[in-house]
């Protein structure tokens, strides 16, 4: 009975540390980790592709948006970015996980609907 005791206990802590463990992530770290794609997703760009360190960022966000609710928060952070981007190519802002080859879902729009964000990990 001691034995079952102390394995639940155990148990419980690793839960605990697991849970305080999870990843914060704030619309500060999105837009750092975006940052290196502004050149590229702008009306008149002259960059054929995104650059390694955008699409570095991209797969950062993707490693670290581990649940839905992770996903549903870089989202809305990422929505909430694009519509503040005076001149937005809605075009290159959309295609950028293609071109980085980094899928996701939604893709990134100034209107995306968050909610359609996956249940399992991001496609």
């Amino acid at each position: 009975m001691t034995r079952i005791a102390i394995f639940a206990s155990l148990l419980l802590a690793l839960l605990l540390v697991s849970e305080s463990a999870a990843v914060d992530i704030t619309c500060d770290t999105v837009v750092g980790d975006l940052q290196p794609c502004l050149p590229y997703i702008i009306k008149g760009s002259t960059q054929d592709n995104p650059s390694d360190a955008c699409c570095g960022g991209i797969r950062t966000l993707k490693a670290v948006a581990k649940t839905k609710e992770d996903r549903v928060q870089v989202c809305n952070c990422i929505k909430a970015t694009l519509k503040r981007i005076p001149n937005l190519d809605p075009g290159r802002a959309g295609g950028l996980p293609k071109a980085c080859g980094v899928p996701i879902n939604p893709n990134p729009s100034p209107d995306m609907d968050c909610s359609q964000v996956n249940e399992g990990p991001m496609s």
